[in-house]
């Protein structure tokens, strides 16, 4: 494709690119205290995970993502990772307005910055694995959020994932990060190339892939590397998916001053 459709594209990762948190380093660090705080006993660390570290960040999604980790052992007698989650929330609520629980995540409103902050219990040995509760099927499952930033940040598709992620915010779309993140460098893009001279080529492509009606990556098996049995391609049921695929439809028939504004 031309090269005035790549700048454009550019112009409009420039446009929704992260915020500057230099105003809110103080309530950040806050923040980090009354975290630490929280965890007393059972505090190992406070990771940047989410699409920060990843450097898939734009400006309409969450801008911050936390994730605390905590003691092996940590409530393994009382209520386990749902005692966790759920003290977390009630911590944040006590402390902060604008608190909502999320599926693995608090989301708390700074001052207008949206921060997620994900409690997660360290495993056992040198690992960077955690078990997370997950409240909307009231389980657990396994991550490993450092594998996941190293996969991200070093797949050469960064700035694909963040114009999906802003087609996606446009459009209303539930289409989780971590799922559309695995689902563009494993299958969609696989073998594509990475050249920032390739920008509208790559999208244009990505977009047709999901509008089809026959062979839809949507339809394919995408497992998180991190944790097999974490099968991210059923993140989202029918519904959401057909929802995905028309406005993949809209997309490759109009103009992209229509697709991304």
């Amino acid at each position: 494709m031309s090269t005035e459709i790549n700048m454009y594209l550019l112009q409009i990762l420039q446009k929704y690119q992260s915020r500057d948190l230099i105003n809110y380093s103080s309530a950040l660090s806050q923040l980090k205290n009354t975290l630490q705080t929280w965890a007393s006993s059972c505090f190992v660390e406070i990771k940047n995970s989410g699409s920060r570290a990843k450097g898939t960040a734009i400006s309409l999604a969450s801008d911050v993502d936390y994730l605390v980790s905590l003691t092996n052992n940590c409530h393994d007698n009382s209520g386990g990772l749902k005692a966790i989650y759920d003290s977390l929330y009630n911590k944040l609520k006590s402390n902060y307005q604008n608190v909502r629980k999320q599926n693995v995540s608090v989301r708390i409103n700074l001052n207008g910055l949206e921060v997620d902050v994900t409690p997660g219990r360290k495993q056992s040995g040198n690992s960077n694995y955690h078990s997370l509760y997950v409240s909307k099927s009231d389980t657990w499952k396994q991550t490993n959020v450092q594998k996941h930033i190293v996969d991200i940040s070093q797949s050469g598709r960064t700035n694909e994932i963040k114009l999906l992620k802003i087609w996606r915010e446009l459009n209303g779309l539930d289409f989780p990060s971590i799922y559309l993140e695995y689902l563009m460098i494993d299958i969609i893009l696989l073998n594509k190339s990475t050249s920032i001279n390739n920008l509208s080529d790559n999208i244009s492509y990505t977009l047709t892939e999901l509008a089809k009606d026959v062979g839809n990556p949507l339809y394919s098996r995408v497992v998180d590397p991190a944790t097999t049995t974490n099968i991210l391609s059923e993140l989202l049921n029918q519904s959401e998916k057909t929802k995905i695929i028309y406005a993949a439809k809209v997309a490759i028939r109009s103009n992209w001053s229509e697709v991304f504004y």
